[in-house]
């Protein structure tokens, strides 16, 4: 595994194609929903012989694989009591079960740690991971971590920021995970303090969009690195940041990647729609899956030497993506201008109209009277389009089921 992501592109690429092909020809074979999905597109998988022939088989969606029993989607020959069940975050209100063997849950753990460990995790490492829940999961406990190896603690916040500060100043551990709006709930509550135990060398930012201006106050507040990782339950880990920070390196070896925009490849350097096929997910298959996130390809190589291909950037769900009269798209990133403004504790830019916006905001005791006309400001700004914007002051902005907290919500479809 250590050695694929140091392949020449070349070779990386076959390694892929292989890969893929074997998991059509069992798809086609062994799973009722793909052999029918085939059929209506008039291919079989032989058909399949180039990058470009992939757009014949049919994009499926979260709401397909939902709308499925599961012997429908699941393959012959693998028992589904025999089976791991996990479920999405349902971060969008929207949880997906699906089922692993065993080995394909390992084959996960597996390509996880590959992608902490190019950013930086040691075997020695304890991985400590905040979490927003009423409750927290409870780790799977491995042999080999008595021996001080690959450690991880899960930590509530639930609230209680004050009590993670004080947990963080004290414990000793090396890595720490988390998502970008906890810790900016956390920085924003509390101050950081010199540590009495050891670290954390590295944070992890994963499951939200990383911002720029929020991945340099987290560098500030724990004066150590920030390292980004994108991945879901449907295809585990996908794409991950090294040092040079340059992009993020997609697992080429474990999945498919690819940017769609009206059906079509995208252009390198344009955003468009993720597809995704898991290549080794065979018990479950997830074959040209929408991901509901919007990313952009990079043509370029990484200065640190992997022949990983990279994705330049994430841009966020399609549902966090706002889709004006004009066809043009804001994806989540334009929310970050609500920060500039003294006095907000907390936002949410709700879209359930292609012509207005309605922005929620939970005040400081201190806000400026004038706050609301120069929100509406800043967003008519980015916005350059005659919609109406509100803004109401609430008392709260609750986290969705998985404990995010959506900076913006869409209920618009998104064009492309």
């Amino acid at each position: 595994m250590k050695r694929n992501e140091w392949l020449k592109p070349q070779d990386l690429a076959r390694l892929q194609w292989q890969k893929l092909k074997r998991l059509l020809k069992h798809a086609y074979e062994n799973v009722p929903y793909y052999r029918r999905l085939f059929q209506t597109a008039g291919i079989r998988p032989e058909d399949i012989r180039s990058h470009e022939d992939l757009a014949k088989i049919p994009i499926t969606t979260k709401s397909q694989v939902q709308a499925l029993p599961p012997e429908e989607i699941m393959a012959r020959g693998f028992e589904r009591s025999k089976c791991l069940e996990l479920r999405t975050s349902g971060s969008t209100g929207k949880p997906l079960s699906l089922y692993l063997t065993k080995r394909e849950k390992e084959f996960f753990d597996i390509v996880w740690t590959r992608s902490f460990m190019g950013a930086g995790l040691k075997w020695q490492d304890k991985k400590v991971q905040i979490r927003d829940l009423p409750w927290l999961p409870e780790p799977r406990k491995y042999w080999f971590q008595s021996l001080g190896i690959m450690r991880r603690e899960y930590v509530p916040l639930v609230g209680n920021e004050e009590y993670v500060a004080q947990f963080l100043k004290e414990e000793d551990f090396d890595i720490l995970v988390c998502y970008p709006s906890l810790l900016r709930r956390l920085m924003a509550s509390t101050r950081p303090e010199k540590k009495s135990g050891r670290g954390p060398r590295l944070v992890f930012s994963h499951a939200e969009i990383l911002d720029e201006s929020t991945r340099r106050r987290i560098e500030d507040y724990f004066q150590v690195p920030v390292f980004n990782f994108y991945g879901m339950m449907e295809c585990g880990a996908t794409a991950w940041e090294c040092a040079p920070h340059c992009g993020f390196h997609i697992n080429a070896d474990t999945v498919f990647l690819e940017i769609v925009r009206n059906g079509l490849p995208a252009q390198a350097g344009e955003k468009g729609r993720i597809v995704a096929t898991a290549l080794h997910s065979y018990a479950m298959p997830f074959i040209r899956y929408d991901t509901e996130d919007v990313g952009v390809l990079s043509e370029k190589l990484c200065p640190c030497g992997r022949g990983l291909p990279l994705l330049a950037k994430l841009e966020g769900r399609c549902e966090d993506a706002i889709t004006l009269p004009s066809g043009r798209v804001l994806t989540a990133g334009f929310s970050i201008s609500l920060r500039d403004h003294k006095g907000i504790r907390r936002y949410r830019i709700v879209q359930e109209k292609i012509d207005e916006l309605v922005v929620y905001l939970v005040l400081e005791a201190n806000a400026p009277l004038d706050l609301a006309e120069n929100v509406k400001k800043g967003l008519k700004l980015w916005v350059r389009e005659p919609i109406t914007i509100r803004v109401e002051a609430v008392d709260e902005i609750p986290p969705d089921r998985s404990g995010k907290l959506r900076s913006v919500i869409s209920y618009v479809p998104l064009n492309f």
